[in-house]
């Protein structure tokens, strides 16, 4: 007999999701019944406020243009006006006009350095169409945080930004990662760190058939070059009272403006949709309802509008998009 499916009265998770069990008496997941994580906010407060590069960069940062990325540098200038920002966009191949637009406009208003970030692009096509066609390339813990595609994505930007951050030597790495895609608000890299680092994402390639991939790795010359001097990985959204309205309420206030995208949970990426359709078929659930349920378990967003999220059709066009572009065959 099959199993009935159970959902958290809280969230929005469910007994699909792999590692998640439903309390029968409660109703709630284990994630919903230990309430929320404590982070080291303070901490991570004091390092943008005090950590400085010795060269003509602080800090790194991560600018897709979309609302989340745009109001984090915004904010973060705000704060910290004395920080030395190179953003840098990768342009994996499928960003939006508008988000280019965006993330130009928010380096302007906060006289941050832009940088177009790209590699080749028929490689990255490859990748990206060996990420969908794979099976369990990335553990568990990272299924259930994002798709393949995503998580292809993000290590890739990860990977360049450190080596960014090394060629430049700069101590800080700013990433506009939400409460639920993460939940520490600073990592520390450590040369064994990065070691460890490269080597897990260059194995997770190598699973999903990836084989030619140096160019997609930190250079291991500079990570043997960094000796003890530590970078650190900042999440600044995680010690700041994040709410996904009031960003984008606030950031249409400073010029932001929404992309006219048939996927209407992306605001940057016109994979995004193709991305989460190919996961639900794979492995039966959303890839972005691990990150919503933590939003809703702490309050920042209401069930509804979460389940509104995940329940949402995916858009057919921009599927059919990534299909023709990435020679995928649809099934």
């Amino acid at each position: 007999m099959k199993e009935k499916l159970a959902q958290c009265r809280r969230c929005i998770l469910d007994s699909r999701t792999p590692g998640i069990t439903i309390n029968p008496h409660t109703g709630l997941c284990q994630w919903c019944e230990q309430g929320p994580l404590k982070t080291a906010t303070e901490e991570a407060n004091r390092i943008l406020a005090t950590t400085r590069g010795g060269g003509e960069v602080d800090a790194i940062f991560a600018l897709s243009g979309g609302k989340d990325s745009c109001y984090t540098l915004y904010r973060l200038k705000e704060e910290y006006p004395d920080l030395r920002i190179l953003a840098v966009q990768f342009d994996n191949g499928f960003i939006a006009d508008s988000a280019v637009e965006n993330a130009q406009q928010f380096c302007h208003k906060t006289g941050s350095t832009f940088l177009s970030l790209s590699l080749d692009p028929l490689l990255l096509q490859t990748v990206f169409r060996r990420a969908a066609e794979s099976i369990n390339a990335y553990p568990v813990a990272a299924r259930i945080r994002a798709s393949d595609i995503c998580n292809t994505c993000i290590g890739i930007v990860k990977q360049k930004l450190i080596e960014l951050a090394l060629v430049h030597h700069a101590p800080l790495i700013v990433f506009a990662f939400s409460p639920g895609q993460t939940t520490s608000p600073f990592v520390r890299l450590s040369a064994v760190y990065l070691r460890w680092f490269r080597n897990m994402f260059q194995k997770e390639l190598e699973a999903m058939g990836v084989k030619n991939n140096d160019e997609l790795l930190i250079p291991p010359e500079l990570i043997e070059a960094q000796g003890k001097r530590e970078m650190i990985i900042v999440h600044p959204l995680l010690i700041w009272d994040y709410h996904k309205e009031q960003v984008e309420q606030a950031v249409v206030t400073m010029g932001w403006k929404r992309p006219e995208l048939a996927d209407k949970i992306s605001t940057n990426c016109l994979l995004n949709a193709f991305a989460n359709d190919n996961h639900i078929r794979k492995y039966g659930i959303h890839p972005y309802a691990f990150d919503l349920a933590a939003l809703v378990r702490e309050g920042r967003l209401s069930r509804e509008e979460a389940l509104r999220n995940v329940n949402m059709e995916q858009s057919q066009d921009l599927i059919q998009y990534a299909h023709e572009k990435l020679s995928i065959i649809r099934k």
